[in-house]
């Protein structure tokens, strides 16, 4: 479903790619470090390259969150990115395999003097632990209990003789999964979930996490359980990127927010060191500590898509924004001018956040839809109604058609001829 840079939009005049790792704030320069395209070919890193903006727009996001648990870091899966996805990907097939082998296979001709350790390490392989109950870690969940039981189907999966082996473990800290939606919808979840026989654990902390083993505990003075497992997939909490600290080292101390974010005004504006640089530096999506009400604004793909338009709209319009308001500037065409006057937009309206609601995948083709306009809810629903909403809306933000094609190629070809094992 990814879509390349290039082709999403061709009107890009130039696309470097690689990672931004220093920034000059007062003589608007970045620092690049190229991507080694070559790795395997050349000999030698990628040269470094400075960049000199204008405008320069921060949209980074976030990070996962694992410094938090030891070993969480060096022994878990993620699910941020799409390397992190073919990871895990890789990974999953890789333990189905792992617990497939003849050592723990029971199989027929198999001296096994001890059958019951043999079933112990072959449950161990195939067990997954999730830690994190929010919308990636449940649908991660569901996703993965989906294709189990595709992989495990008598007679036609591939690692059908593990069905009574594979265990999925979801660990979540708080006392419901989801906080985010109402409270029937996190009780649908948590009961969907416990239906395709996932082990929910609720109210438990992770005290540490190893190589082929997590440790649990009960809040409130547990005692503390080992569980060996052969993935851990890490999903709770969230934290700045690099060049988000690099950037904050260059600002004033009032730019930095909660939880290491970068504050912003209404123009999405963050603070600078100086008069001269104030507007150059905008920040947007998981990166951004944007304040609504009493509090900021939530770290979501619909925020940061909203925001994403919001900046496109004040460049298109060549609002300036050293000044606050920002208005559009002198020199604009009388016909623009006129048109913006019409529509009372001479000043930039600050961003306004329009929340139509949640959606998650809770597996077993069944979803948990919020629906809201603003502050106003209209539906909620639990069930296959909000499974087809649910794809509807992920077909609805592919970047091309072509993507919408294969995507829904792919979930066809999933229905007709089982889920694709190979790794790659």
């Amino acid at each position: 479903m990814t879509e390349a840079v290039r082709s999403a939009n061709p009107m890009i005049e130039s696309y470097v790619e690689g990672k931004a790792v220093d920034i000059d704030v007062q003589n608007k320069r970045l620092t690049i470090q190229l991507e080694d395209l070559l790795d395997s070919v050349r000999v030698g890193k990628a040269s470094t390259i400075h960049l000199d903006y204008d405008k320069l727009i921060v949209a980074v996001g976030c990070r996962v969150n694992d410094q938090m648990v030891p070993g969480a870091a060096e022994y878990c899966l993620r699910l941020k990115t799409c390397e992190d996805a073919r990871r895990l990907r890789v990974a999953i097939g890789e333990s189905l395999e792992y617990a497939s082998r003849p050592d723990v296979a029971d199989a027929p001709n198999l001296a096994a003097p001890d059958k019951e350790a043999l079933q112990q390490e072959r449950r161990r392989r195939a067990t997954f632990c999730i830690v994190g109950g929010g919308p990636t870690g449940v649908e991660l969940a569901g996703e993965l209990a989906d294709f189990v039981k595709d992989c495990t189907k008598p007679r036609k999966g591939s690692y059908q003789r593990l069905k009574d082996d594979i265990r999925i473990i979801l660990i979540q800290g708080a006392d419901s999964l989801v906080p985010q939606f109402d409270r029937d919808l996190r009780d649908h979840a948590l009961k969907t979930l416990q239906k395709q026989n996932i082990e929910v654990r609720l109210n438990t902390r992770v005290n540490e996490v190893g190589d082929g083993y997590i440790k649990l505990a009960e809040k409130g003075g547990g005692v503390e359980e080992t569980i060996n497992n052969g993935v851990t997939v890490w999903a709770a909490g969230t934290s700045p990127v690099p060049f988000i600290d690099t950037l904050l080292s260059k600002l004033p101390e009032e730019a930095r927010a909660v939880g290491g974010r970068v504050k912003v005004d209404k123009w999405l504006r963050c603070p600078t060191p100086t008069a001269d640089t104030f507007g150059s530096i905008l920040v947007l999506g998981d990166a951004a500590a944007a304040e609504r009400d009493d509090s900021f604004l939530p770290q979501t793909a619909q925020v940061a898509g909203q925001q994403g338009a919001y900046v496109a709209r004040l460049f298109n319009r060549d609002y300036d924004l050293t000044q606050t308001p920002p208005v559009y500037y002198d020199d604009k065409e009388a016909i623009d001018k006129a048109w913006l006057n019409v529509r009372g937009l001479k000043e930039a309206p600050g961003f306004d956040f329009l929340n139509l609601g949640l959606l998650a995948y809770v597996g077993d083709k069944q979803a948990l839809s919020q629906v809201q306009l603003g502050d106003f809810p209209i539906a909620s629903y639990a069930g296959s109604i909000s499974f087809v909403l649910w794809r509807s809306v992920y077909l609805v933000k592919q970047v091309a058609t072509r993507n919408r094609v294969l995507v829904s190629f792919d979930w066809l070809k999933s229905n007709l001829f089982g889920r694709d094992i190979t790794r790659l």
